[in-house]
């Protein structure tokens, strides 16, 4: 039975190896776990339809019906928005906030690389948001395990649009 167990492992270490290699380094979406949050936080590169078609070139033919299709639901879907949490670990209206914004964003992707940051101003305030979560119970996972280095982080959900 053990045998049987170890053959399976590297049988399936072997289909990983071999299908990461399938996929160049710029693919569409590149997931990255961090501080073992399974499916929570991931780094997502949107691309419009032209630019997908132009990323895959010849490899895709499709007849005018379905070009007609896809361009149409590209069109409708332009106004739907897609819901996430984040966490806010720093937000101030000071006249340095600028200048301390951006060290804090410099400094937050050195220790946490992989995890999104958005440094926004809306006035009078500037914000910087971490971490791009669908389950709100992961997004308090990653909350907790940066508190000790944040001491006022808090939770936001925020809208935005994918196309």
């Amino acid at each position: 039975m053990r045998k049987y167990l170890i053959l399976a492992a590297v049988l399936l270490a072997s289909a990983a190896v071999m299908r990461a290699e399938e996929f160049p380094a710029d693919s569409v979406l590149a997931v990255t776990d961090t501080l073992s949050l399974q499916d929570s936080v991931a780094e997502r590169i949107y691309m419009s339809y032209d630019s997908l078609m132009t990323y895959l070139g010849e490899a895709v033919m499709m007849s005018d019906s379905v070009e007609k299709a896809m361009t149409a639901q590209v069109e409708r879907n332009k106004a739907r928005k897609t819901q996430v949490y984040r966490v806010r670990i720093y937000f101030d209206n000071s006249k340095d906030a600028r200048t301390i914004s951006q060290q804090i964003v410099d400094t937050f992707s050195v220790y946490h690389p992989g995890v999104p940051v958005f440094r926004s101003y809306d006035n009078p305030y500037f914000k910087v948001t971490v971490g791009e979560f669908r389950a709100k119970s992961d997004a308090m996972r990653f909350l907790e395990a940066i508190r000790k280095e944040y001491p006022t982080v808090f939770l936001v959900r925020e809208s935005f649009s994918t196309i």
